[in-house]
């Protein structure tokens, strides 16, 4: 095996490798540089270990086909993917500039709740367009989500009460966070092609267990309402500074998942500005019965646009004058001189507004339309070790362990008939 920091100053394929910038459970993530063009990128190399096992090179090529079949702008974007002729398998990435959130809030503990909103609403825009395209992130975390500070482009309006009563602040938001999702390494997805060999392996839990929803740690199964789950974790911590559930252990964290009731996050950080609407989503996110959170995505960021507390934004519109009339060049007429006499300027044509009787009435034309864009550790720990063999033959014939339990049948990785979710996400 050589080590990590040895192929420092090496190249793979077009591609020359400077320092590590990330580790993970498969792989080792460069800065790289391709040799022709100078152009920077990030490099995953898969682990040398994993080198010879068809199955790790397997799982490794789907993350970056999961990547970039989602072709997503908060999506990290996948450039190539090779193997070089000394048999390291590597994938290709746009280097971005930034900084995970895990480390934000370990610095800041926690956001306000403006600032966590605007991080929620594009991770679920960019997670609802991978259910789209069949694909469930599974590992939904802090770690996997990258922010980069861009300039401001929207209104902040400000509400405050003091002895004279209510007031409201307008003023130019200064920046924002752009997210960007990482690692579909262990992603679950739907491959139309029957005869690809499944990488998932039955009885084998994937995902964090402190942001792992109750019927993936119980039967290791998911959906995209396990990436509901996760999205509600993630906004929790990112308004209390902790995850609902901790412990010393995965098989003890698991556990207070399946079985432990949800600490209301207002109850956890007593004086944050969470509000009813806030608190209301993420509670029912965080349900131990997957039909009783939000279905999709799309019901999700639709909820998340009523929690806006004291500090909400807006976007300004800008009112344009009629449009003038529009001189038409002189054309050439036979019989007469180079030009002919200008042609009388063309005003545009009526413009009737929407529900308007008067056909007649002038008025700018529409030049342009706005666009819709369609938003929609592995840890192998045996199931057979936690699970009773009441729940083990509830998985094998479909049934519930339980009141809430859904027919695993519904969920299993073994499924080929689970649906694509279509999640259409406003703007």
């Amino acid at each position: 095996m050589i080590p990590a920091d040895a192929r420092t100053g090496t190249t793979v394929g077009k591609y020359k490798l400077h320092e590590i910038v990330g580790r993970g459970g498969m792989g080792v993530v460069y800065r790289g540089e391709h040799v022709y063009i100078g152009k920077e990128v990030a490099v995953k190399i898969l682990h040398d270990g994993y080198g010879g096992r068809e199955e790790s090179i397997k799982r490794f090529l789907r993350e970056a086909r999961a990547a970039s079949l989602i072709a997503h702008p908060n999506i990290v974007d996948v450039t190539d993917f090779g193997k070089s002729n000394d048999g390291t398998v590597f994938f290709v990435m746009e280097f971005l500039n930034g900084e995970p959130l895990d480390a934000v809030m370990s610095r800041e503990r926690r956001l306000d709740l403006l600032r966590s909103i605007t991080i929620l609403n594009q991770v679920a825009g960019a997670v609802g367009a991978a259910h789209t395209k069949g694909i469930v992130h599974r590992d939904l975390k802090p770690e996997n989500i990258m922010l980069a500070r861009r300039e401001g482009r929207r209104e902040l309006v400000r509400q405050f009460t003091d002895e004279e009563g209510l007031h409201t602040i307008t003023e130019r938001e200064k920046a924002f966070d752009f997210v960007k999702i990482l690692d579909f390494g262990v992603a679950k997805v739907r491959d139309p092609d029957a005869n690809e060999a499944r990488v998932t392996q039955q009885g084998v839990v994937f995902g964090t267990p402190e942001y792992m929803a109750p019927e993936t740690a119980r039967i290791g199964v998911s959906d995209p309402r396990t990436d509901v789950y996760a999205l509600g974790v993630i906004f929790y911590e990112m308004l209390t500074g902790t995850v609902p559930f901790a412990g010393e252990t995965a098989v003890d964290v698991m556990l207070k998942v399946v079985s432990e009731p949800v600490m209301s996050p207002r109850v956890r950080a007593p004086g944050i500005e969470i509000t009813n609407e806030a608190e209301h989503l993420i509670m029912k996110a965080l349900a131990k019965d997957p039909r009783q959170r939000q279905q999709s995505m799309e019901e999700l960021f639709e909820e998340l646009q009523r929690c806006y507390g004291s500090v909400r934004y807006r976007r300004s519109l800008d009112v344009r004058s009629p449009v003038s009339p529009i001189p038409l060049q002189r054309v050439k007429r036979p019989g007469s001189g180079p030009f002919s006499e200008p042609i009388a300027r063309v005003t545009p044509p009526a413009f009737q507004a929407e529900g308007t009787a008067n056909a007649n009435a002038a008025g700018p034309i529409l030049l342009t339309r706005r666009k819709e864009r369609r938003k929609t550790l592995p840890m192998e720990v045996p199931i057979s070790e936690r699970a009773t063999p009441a729940v083990q033959q509830a998985a094998a014939v479909g049934q519930g362990h339980d009141e809430w339990s859904e027919p695993a049948a519904l969920h299993s990785d073994d499924d080929e008939s689970w649906v694509e979710l279509e999640a259409d996400i406003p703007d």
